[in-house]
């Protein structure tokens, strides 16, 4: 079911100004409805192929406009009961119970074609016209033409936008961003279930590639052992809820650039893991740093104040406490430790379901939003130095009633690795 809680969006929308809200982020879709929107919305990422009108009124229901591929899935998974499909390219047949060891194939297929009818004009890919037409109904069947609609303007096209004030010329249409970032910083059990777990794959992936750590070994290889070891951690767990595994590690002493794929391990490479997966739509974010064979003292050093600069953020991560202030004890701290010159624009950012591993709100400081329980950030404190390489602590940190938890339990020092 769905991750949004309604009581609290109305409330986001009614301070808003908005009447309802038009939902066409992917991302948002699934947060609202609760099912997955379907291959047209994930492979070219426009408004059309899924939306949900929300409306602020608790007395006018939702509608969705959907696929017909994902009707089934939003019969069985959604508490929106109103579902308009319209056709993509994909072919569908139902047989089921025409199905017989005696009955020729293509009886059950012609049967299965009158049980269902299909479409004459079956789009190339999806029909961006037909789907507005249903949502311009919904709409109108709500009272809502003239209305005050929110839409994510930071995802749809420019072209697609005019389309959608083409086809409900008399609504206002203003930017619902804000909402969607505040509904979804505060994580359901659900959520924090699927990022801890994402925690868990995340660093079973880290240990894997350091065992396998040798001489000579690319950088592709080492992003190679990362991928595996956290495939096989799902594997041998049997988590049917991994979808993906990204990674940006460098070796060796070119942080960014060419340099941090193109380098081989040596005897005192730093190697930077800022790494992560999706589970069930989450995405976790966990960040290491090792040094293969024998440290250097400046590098632990640097490694050191980092770690001051981390332990002071997460000393200041309670609820009540305005973002800002973290990002300025982690600051002071790494100044603190004997790096006056350090900068950073910020210190983390919140996790979620979005394209990508970073949410609103970031730790940075001009961020005056307050901690709140619920909320599930990466902490995270980097350095990227040409001619020494990167740095990166990062940890999963949710918001309790008395603090914070760290989902995070893997050594947070410069570890060497033989």
């Amino acid at each position: 079911m769905a991750d949004v809680d309604m009581a609290r969006a109305r409330a986001l929308m009614a301070a808003a100004g908005l009447d309802g809200m038009v939902v066409v982020k992917p991302e948002n879709v699934q947060y609202v409805s609760g099912v997955h929107p379907g291959p047209a919305s994930w492979l070219w990422r426009r408004a059309g192929p899924a939306m949900v009108l929300l409306p602020a009124d608790d007395a006018l229901a939702p509608a969705a406009v959907i696929p017909d591929t994902q009707e089934v899935a939003f019969r069985q998974g959604s508490d929106i009961r109103d579902l308009r499909t319209h056709p993509l390219w994909i072919e569908i047949d139902d047989v089921s119970g025409l199905l017989a060891d005696d009955r020729p194939i293509e009886d059950v297929i012609r049967v299965a074609a009158q049980r269902r009818p299909k479409p004459a004009d079956r789009p190339g890919t999806y029909d961006l016209d037909r789907c507005l037409r249903l949502l311009s109904d919904a709409v109108r069947e709500r009272g809502l033409e003239h209305s005050r609609l929110g839409i994510e303007l930071d995802f749809i096209a420019a072209n697609d936008l005019r389309a959608v004030r083409d086809r409900l010329p008399h609504a206002r249409f203003v930017d619902s961003t804000r909402v969607f970032a505040e509904l979804r910083a505060i994580k359901n059990a659900r959520e924090i279930a699927a990022l801890r777990l994402g925690a868990e794959l995340t660093e079973a992936g880290l240990r894997y590639a350091v065992a396998h750590l040798a001489s000579g070994m690319p950088a592709a290889g080492v992003a190679l052992a990362y991928r595996a070891g956290v495939i096989e951690a799902a594997r041998e767990r049997g988590v049917a809820s991994l979808e993906a595994t990204w990674d940006i590690i460098s070796v060796g002493p070119q942080p960014w650039g060419r340099g941090m794929t193109t380098a081989q391990v040596e005897d005192g490479a730093l190697l930077k893991f800022d790494v992560g997966c999706t589970v069930a739509g989450l995405e976790a974010d966990v960040g290491r740093t090792f040094v293969f064979g024998r440290a250097r003292e400046y590098q632990r050093r640097i490694q050191d104040g980092l770690l001051q600069a981390h332990d002071a953020a997460r000393a200041a991560m309670r609820p009540g406490v305005p973002i800002s202030e973290v990002f300025h004890a982690a600051l002071a701290a790494m100044r603190a430790a004997g790096f006056p010159t350090y900068t950073r624009g910020h210190f983390g950012h919140s996790l979620g379901s979005d394209f990508g591993h970073e949410e609103w709100p970031y730790i940075e400081a001009a961020e005056h939003c307050v901690l709140a329980q619920g909320m599930v950030f990466a902490l995270e404190t980097p350095y990227y130095i040409d001619g020494i390489g990167g740095y990166i602590t990062e940890d999963q940190i949710l918001l309790t009633p008395q603090g914070h938890e760290n989902m995070n339990t893997l050594p947070r020092d410069l570890v060497e690795v033989r």
